[in-house]
């Protein structure tokens, strides 16, 4: 394979729940040298020739954008709802957790010494990406703000992008959502909102301390990262000027920021401020 065949590293999106990163990963898969990890690839995380699925979306790019984004094109949030049997010919890009649970990657890592099953997370995400003929893999998930370290660890070149948000409308945002009451909160010894609701203490507090707690947990991680592998832009800024932001972000991927079937699907999306 020659050097210029090669995937490019990874870019990692963090960011606090409620914070824009589904609307941020969704746009940047919409790129055809994004590479990104499929629905279908969640349910077999070994298997990296599911990636190659990811293609057959871009034939059809205005169906694949209602599926993704909705009819109205301004829903990046359409993880866990009920698709039709046409829908389900468009994969689509997911956090995939089930892909670093299959290299023993935790979800929060402690310093231990890094495994060699550990280690194989580097190929297994450079297969999906040239499987998906891609050149720089997308991996978005709320989960890789704790173990930060431990990617930069194993992948060294890796790049991380950090959303961020007011802190008021991300707490206000987590309390409005359907799957909130019933998740674990780590910080809490893993104990639900809804524990903490029943206990009289108020549910947007817990709101606000959960964004607080993941803002530290990102500062933590990312401050053992080269800085010019860090790029940090606001969710304010992106909604404002969404091409501007997102070009800048695919600059710093190594995506071509100029390309023209990318900038076209863009133009049919739409970056409402849900401020």
């Amino acid at each position: 394979m020659s050097a210029d065949s090669r995937p490019a590293p990874p870019l990692f999106v963090v960011g606090a729940p409620r914070s824009g990163t589904s609307l941020v990963y969704r746009a940047l898969a919409l790129h055809p040298q994004a590479a990104w990890i499929n629905n279908y690839q969640r349910r077999l995380p070994g298997l990296s020739a599911l990636a190659g699925l990811n293609r057959l979306g871009a034939r059809r790019p205005d169906a694949r954008r209602t599926v993704w984004f909705g009819a109205d094109g301004d829903n990046a949030y359409r993880y866990n709802t009920k698709r039709s049997l046409a829908e389900r010919f468009y994969p689509q890009p997911v956090e995939g957790e089930p892909v670093f649970e299959h290299c023993e990657v935790p979800e929060a890592w402690d310093g231990s010494p890094i495994t060699d099953k550990q280690r194989r997370l580097a190929g297994l995400l450079a297969r999906t990406t040239t499987r998906s003929g891609g050149r720089v893999l997308i991996s978005k998930r709320i989960g890789h703000n704790r173990r930060i370290a431990l990617l930069h660890q194993l992948i060294p070149q890796a790049r991380f992008l950090d959303v961020t948000r007011d802190g008021r409308a991300v707490a206000y945002s987590l309390s409005r959502v359907d799957w909130w009451p019933q998740m674990p909160v780590w910080w809490w010894q893993d104990r639900t909102p809804q524990e903490w609701a029943a206990e009289g203490r108020d549910p947007l507090e817990l709101c606000a301390r959960h964004w607080v707690e993941e803002t530290q947990a990102i500062e933590t991680g990312l401050a053992q990262v080269p800085t010019g592998q860090v790029l940090r832009i606001r969710y304010e800024d992106l909604v404002a000027e969404p091409l501007t932001v997102l070009s800048r972000i695919a600059s710093f991927a190594g995506l071509d920021p100029e390309d023209e079937t990318w900038r076209q699907e863009l133009a049919q999306i739409s970056f409402p401020n849900k401020n």
